[in-house]
């Protein structure tokens, strides 16, 4: 379902509830700002004038995104096909106008409110087919959004790098395609068509798909005043990741979650680091699913920032997006 498809099934839906008459107005995409298109709407002769971002579903580590486009677009509404209760509360906790595929709304501007929450939630179809957000279609993405150069590289070459199998890197590729995630320029030549829309993509599928299936072993440090800092991993077996990763990199976090990714054996991690196996203990051990050439002395930034995305701390998310700022999009 394309942008304006979800749009239009929204729209058409909240006329079903409510007596209004609405004007669109698509926004040239090389405006890039962040923003769809235009909605003209009237109800009971009021008219609001409304700049709307249009999303499949928001998950909770778009939130802020959105709440700074609601922020920087005082008209702003946020259409989408499907929206999760707990984002939706989040939404209207900082009055933030949206519109659902089912027609629930939210509306809070220049005196008018419309407030609807009891339609049922449509069924969504799942991409059949699709092997771009499989658990190896994910690994290969990661290795895209590094090094988006990659995409130009022989198929062969990409497979040697990522460590998958050769016949799985046209499926991911052309499923990229299908998506509209990725552009196809010539018979050779590929570009990421809007990288941050596909790192978002990757972290929704990498947190429900990706890393339950990496997940090694939760830990406790033996000396409950271990300070972190002073642990010296062994080189190219096992970084920090998550909170210690996002301080490493900006100096504005203080840890409270303790992420590892590594190639080491649970036995190892024990011996090397003095971890003892623990349920409910602070540090999560993943196994390190990249290629080693993108290390430095965390994981490399673009996990950084999934990770403090997916959590629900709002330092975090600061973090988070210095990190977009500072050390990926100028990347770019």
């Amino acid at each position: 379902m394309t942008e304006l498809d979800i749009f239009n099934n929204a729209i058409h839906n909240l006329e079903k509830d409510i007596p209004i008459t609405w004007e669109w107005k698509t926004i040239a995409p090389n405006k890039d700002i962040g923003i769809d298109g235009e909605l003209d709407l009237t109800l009971n002769e009021k008219k609001l004038s409304l700049l709307v971002e249009i999303k499949k579903d928001v998950k909770n580590h778009q939130i802020l995104n959105i709440l700074q486009h609601n922020n920087e677009f005082q008209n702003f509404l946020l259409v989408a096909e499907k929206l999760f209760p707990k984002v939706k509360e989040e939404l209207r906790a900082h009055n933030v106008n949206y519109l659902e595929g089912n027609g629930n709304v939210y509306i809070n501007h220049n005196e008018v409110f419309l407030y609807i929450d009891t339609n049922k939630t449509l069924k969504t179809k799942k991409d059949k087919g699709n092997r771009a957000f499989t658990k190896t279609g994910l690994k290969v993405i990661f290795h895209f959004l590094l090094n988006p150069q990659l995409l130009n590289h022989t198929q062969r070459d990409i497979a040697e790098l990522t460590n998958v199998g050769l016949g799985n890197i046209p499926l991911i590729i052309n499923g990229l395609v299908d998506t509209n995630f990725i552009l196809k320029l010539n018979k050779n030549e590929y570009i990421i068509n809007n990288y941050e829309e596909l790192l978002n993509r990757w972290i929704t599928e990498f947190e429900q798909t990706l890393r339950p299936t990496i997940f090694k072993q939760r830990f406790r440090f033996q000396n409950k005043n271990q300070d972190w800092k002073e642990i010296q991993f062994n080189e190219g077996k096992t970084v920090w990741g998550g909170e210690p990763a996002g301080d490493i990199l900006t100096n504005h976090l203080r840890p409270e979650k303790f992420i590892i990714y590594t190639i080491e054996t649970v036995k190892e991690l024990m011996l090397n680091y003095r971890l003892i196996p623990d349920d409910e203990g602070d540090v999560w051990a993943y196994d390190l699913f990249w290629n080693l050439q993108f290390n430095e002395n965390t994981a490399p930034a673009a996990l950084v920032y999934a990770e403090l995305m997916i959590g629900n701390d709002k330092r975090s998310k600061e973090t988070a997006n210095l990190i977009l700022n500072e050390q990926i999009k100028p990347n770019l």
